[in-house]
């Protein structure tokens, strides 16, 4: 957002009636688990390592037929909640609901935080007040933990509703620390969206409040079979509903516009190359089950990125 239409510090503290305590705020780490039990008890732990000692974890079981009650049970503290099946969106609002913190991060199941990674989040919000919310860098990790990669954080130059618009440069959700009265404000995550649910929010906040990002290492993604990212044809459909719930926005301005086709080509390029990775990778080591998923896959994400170029290029 342009900065002549950003709240100013003052008037965005005394609406909300905050002070800031960057020493004793709670934050509430919400963890939704749907059968990722074998990875949740990494999750949790990385919550428990953190070098900031004001937080609560909280478990949104959302209906796993795994053992994830009894791996949440395991840890004293940790907060339990299960659900019927609602969804990733469904279980971290049940999650927000719940919370008690002044500050949310959503961790997910498999994945995990650095030790600092609070503590960072607490430190640039103490900095930036009048940020709905702040986000770091994260890297990749293995199925089994260790080192997949990890590439320099790009600098956020440009106003950060735009460069939203032209991609997700966040990422990785687990890098975002909310203020918590921005749910009053916006509402919570879309349940119509069975994946970029939380890209979606990014957009609709920044569409109407500052937000900031720092440099920091604050997560790890860890990188399976199980990603969600897989699924390359739902990715796309979801990033394109994302971006289109803003084009009466957008339109207002030529700036935004030309921002919003440079994310609709960013997302069918990028998820179309994840699937073509994805097949190559099949064909070499010889899983034909894989590939002929993919290749099916790849038929049909043609037609969507067909769809996708032809949006882009009719916009006046």
């Amino acid at each position: 957002m342009e900065v002549g239409e950003q709240k100013t510090k003052k008037e965005m503290l005394a609406s909300m009636g905050h002070t800031y305590d960057p020493e004793n705020s709670l934050v509430s780490v919400i963890i939704p688990c749907y059968n990722q039990a074998h990875y949740l008890g990494e999750a949790i732990e990385s919550v428990l390592a953190q070098s900031y000692p004001h937080f609560e974890i909280i478990v949104v079981d959302d209906g796993s037929p795994d053992n994830t009650a009894e791996v949440a049970e395991r840890y004293p503290g940790v907060r339990y909640i299960r659900q019927e099946n609602q969804g990733l969106s469904g279980a971290r609002n049940t999650g927000m609901r719940e919370s008690k913190g002044k500050y949310l991060v959503f961790l997910d199941a498999d994945d995990r935080l650095v030790p600092d990674a609070l503590q960072a989040g607490i430190n640039c919000l103490h900095v930036h007040p009048e940020c709905a919310f702040v986000s770091g860098h994260h890297r990749y990790i293995k199925g089994d933990g260790s080192l997949l990669n990890e590439y320099p954080p790009e600098p956020i130059d440009s106003d950060h509703y735009i460069a939203l618009l032209q991609r997700n440069y966040i990422g990785m959700h687990a890098t975002v620390m909310y203020q918590r009265y921005i749910f009053d404000l916006v509402g919570g995550f879309d349940t119509s969206l069975k994946s970029c649910e939380d890209y979606d929010l990014y957009l609709r906040i920044a569409q109407k409040f500052p937000i900031y990002r720092h440099s920091q290492m604050v997560a790890e993604y860890r990188w399976h079979d199980g990603n969600m990212t897989n699924n390359s044809e739902r990715m796309l459909k979801s990033a394109l509903t994302a971006l289109g719930s803003q084009w009466d926005y957008v339109k207002q301005k030529p700036q935004w516009i030309n921002a919003y086709k440079a994310g609709i080509r960013f997302s069918r390029n990028y998820f179309g190359q994840l699937l073509l990775q994805r097949l190559s990778k099949s064909l070499r080591t010889g899983q034909w089950q894989q590939a002929r998923q993919s290749g099916v896959m790849l038929l049909r994400y043609s037609r969507l990125w067909f769809a996708a170029l032809f949006t882009e290029i009719s916009l006046f």
